[in-house]
């Protein structure tokens, strides 16, 4: 078993070189009226491996990458670096890169319940739209990782979508960076369907818009 753990680093990182993806540089700027116009032009689904649709979108986030890692951190969430070598090195399992308009996410973070097996995570992406107070926009897919499918070195994923979107804005609650938080409906989210790795997923159709203050 010892070794066995001791291979593991390795071992993901074999399995990961098809997905040591650059990290993307900022998408252009524009200004939005709000959340709904920008809904409006957003895919509501992550893209996975070869293409393939991945998770539903079930988050936003409304604040400047500060106020974003200030709120998380606050509430007891791990930033995991999104390249797989500096997240192994961080000593913590890395996130697969999925994408939003062919970016890879911008952000991930994590509460780990089970070291490598079991955790509370979610994947978030700058859109490029901003609100009329210039806060930039994140659009974010949240699920809960209930265990690790060790032959495949991947996790299979709870297949309540939003029970994991639930928890992520109950984290906040009370945090004095929130100015809101409320459940959003999303035209187009599906209520249910399977990711790229075949997995299971259920919605009810809403995302958790939560709104930042302006400064940390």
């Amino acid at each position: 078993m010892k070794r066995l753990v001791l291979a593991l680093p390795a071992v993901y990182l074999a399995l990961s070189l098809d997905r040591l993806a650059p990290a993307a540089p900022p998408p252009p700027r524009a200004a939005v009226s709000g959340w709904s116009e920008a809904a409006a032009l957003l895919p509501v689904r992550s893209e996975g491996r070869f293409g393939r649709p991945g998770d539903p979108l079930n988050l936003v986030f409304v604040g400047s990458p500060a106020a974003v890692r200030a709120a998380l951190s606050g509430a007891g969430w791990t930033e995991i670096p999104t390249a797989t070598r500096a997240a192994l090195a961080s000593g913590s399992l890395p996130m697969n890169d999925y994408r939003l308009l062919g970016r890879v996410q911008d952000m991930n973070w994590a509460i780990q319940v089970r070291p490598l097996v079991e955790r509370h995570h979610f994947r978030l992406w700058r859109t490029g739209f901003v609100d009329p107070r210039g806060r930039d926009l994140w659009w974010g897919a949240a699920n809960y990782d209930l265990r690790l499918r060790w032959w495949a070195f991947s996790h299979v994923p709870d297949p309540d979508a939003s029970r994991e979107r639930d928890f992520i804005a109950s984290s906040l609650k009370g945090s004095p960076l929130l100015e809101s938080a409320a459940l959003v409906a999303v035209p187009g989210l599906p209520r249910q369907g399977f990711n790229d790795k075949g997995y299971p997923f259920r919605t009810d159709g809403r995302a958790a818009l939560l709104i930042l203050k302006a400064r940390p």
